[in-house]
């Protein structure tokens, strides 16, 4: 089965940014995918220390919250990144598992370990209409290519107040529309493999 893993790095619990990772995930649930989100809010973890252990290969050695994660994300076939955008990044907590996941880049890069092929997506959403995205994505996209992920983003300017996004009708039907085809695309990928 398709596993569609979610990470939602606000630091606001049903704010803009989950409202709309969530109309992702829903439409990635409609295509019959085993679907999972994740809160960065309520977990407890610290960022990378550039301690080097990871150079085998192995899991971060710092034992915290993100341990959770990383099965998750070795499982995963979809991942979907949500952030807010603050001063043209992603939030501080969406960064952070960025940055941890030094592993991933040290598997491909470093041991020339592959990994499987997957699909992957950011939604990011700005309060200034005219928002600059392409700082923020930059770090994803690279998350991304060491995971062997082909990326789309969706990004979204002028919504600052909590829960705005529900008067954009259209956002939604987009958000909803990428997490459907997202998992329609890795049931393909899974099909032609088997």
């Amino acid at each position: 089965m398709t596993f569609v893993l979610g990470i939602a790095g606000s630091p606001r619990r049903n704010g803009n940014t989950e409202l709309l990772l969530d109309a992702a995930l829903e439409g990635a649930r409609e295509t019959g995918a085993d679907v999972y989100k994740i809160a960065l809010k309520n977990l407890v973890f610290s960022g990378c220390i550039a301690c080097g252990e990871c150079r085998n290969g192995c899991n971060c050695v710092l034992q915290d919250d993100l341990q959770k994660i990383y099965e998750l994300i070795d499982k995963a076939d979809v991942i979907i990144l949500a952030s807010p955008i603050y001063f043209e990044g992603l939030s501080a907590q969406l960064k952070a598992v960025i940055d941890r996941g030094q592993v991933y880049w040290e598997r491909k890069f470093r041991l020339g370990i592959e990994g499987k092929k997957r699909r992957g997506a950011v939604i990011a959403i700005g309060a200034r209409r005219n928002a600059d995205f392409k700082s923020a994505l930059r770090p994803a996209k690279i998350w991304f290519l060491t995971l062997n992920a082909d990326i789309t983003a969706l990004t979204y300017g002028g919504f600052e107040e909590k829960g705005s996004i529900l008067d954009d009708a259209d956002s939604l039907d987009k958000a909803h529309s990428l997490g459907y085809d997202l998992a329609s695309h890795a049931i393909q990928l899974i099909n032609s493999k088997n």
